[in-house]
């Protein structure tokens, strides 16, 4: 009876902590996005997208996706400028579609980590990182226009990456 006892309250002690681990796990809570009208091209851009569950310091990889109605080029992803230092890093920058190769969809896919972080009201530390995603538009939707790719000029959306290490959304 009392071996029982005892894997039973291993058991309840183990399934507690694992519990405790998937709370702190980090999970996407939001994300929008905003639409663009560049002359005859009309972008549908990831543009904000907020995380909890973050652990301090942590490197997380984030993915944006974008579409339009004409051809884009990836062209950059970087931090936005202001004031102050810098409270993140970004690195690991994959873009699509690659000069060349435009089409009407892509993603960029990098590595985002928080260096300081702010803390909220409640006690929990939370970062934001204020970014620009650059790309190559084809603003006429004219392929015998602008460069190779059909590209006229490049446009900046701005994007907004945020953390909480709040295990729910406020």
């Amino acid at each position: 009876m009392r071996a029982l006892l005892s894997v039973l309250t291993l058991l309840c002690s183990l399934v507690s902590s694992s519990n405790a681990t998937l709370a702190a796990a980090l999970v996407e809570s939001s994300r929008d996005q905003t639409t663009l009208s560049i002359g005859r091209n009309t972008i549908i851009a990831d543009s904000s997208v907020k995380y909890v569950g973050y652990l301090a310091s942590e490197t997380i990889t984030v993915t944006l996706e974008y579409s339009a109605s004409c051809n884009i080029v990836f062209k950059d992803l970087a931090r936005a400028r202001r004031r102050g230092a810098a409270a993140e890093e970004i690195g690991n920058v994959s873009g699509t579609p690659a000069p060349g190769r435009a089409t009407n969809t892509g993603a960029v896919t990098f590595d985002l980590r928080f260096t300081a972080e702010g803390q909220t009201a409640a006690g929990a530390q939370s970062g934001l990182a204020q970014l620009n995603l650059v790309l190559g538009v084809d603003r006429d939707c004219d392929l015998a226009t602008g460069d190779p790719d059909g590209v006229d000029a490049p446009t900046v959306i701005p994007i907004q990456i945020s953390v909480s290490t709040d295990s729910q959304d406020d």
